[in-house]
């Protein structure tokens, strides 16, 4: 599999302003330092949605926030710790301390960075191939 030439919306390390924001959300009081991280990221460069997707029908200047995505760009370790984080906070759920609804979230969430992880052994391991 090669990389892709330019940034796609599906990258795994592209995520959504609310994915963001769930993240810290999740980790703000298990990992305060890990959670500012991960909300300092949202207050970073956004990717165009317009450029992301091909589409240049709308050309007015004004955007909506809630479209915005942004670059991921953490150390190995700190995306193993957000990992770690959510998948406890899942654990907690399973004991019937949390919303249902909330949890579905989170598992989702946990995907992506999974996602992201798996994307960033396959960088350091460039002998293993697809």
């Amino acid at each position: 599999m090669t990389p892709p030439a330019s940034t796609q919306l599906d990258d795994a390390d592209v995520f959504s302003r609310g994915s963001l924001k769930l993240t810290y959300d999740l980790l703000r009081k298990q990992s305060p330092t890990l959670a500012l991280q991960v909300r300092n990221i949202s207050h970073g460069v956004t990717i165009n949605f317009d450029v992301l997707s091909n589409t240049n029908t709308n050309t007015n200047t004004n955007t909506n926030k809630n479209t915005d995505h942004f670059r991921v760009n953490l150390e190995p370790l700190q995306v193993r710790a957000i990992v770690e984080g959510l998948m406890s906070y899942s654990q907690i759920n399973l004991a019937g301390s949390q919303e249902a609804g909330l949890a579905i979230m989170a598992k989702a969430l946990l995907q992506d960075w999974l996602a992201l992880a798996e994307k960033m052994m396959t960088e350091l391991s460039p002998e293993r191939t697809s």
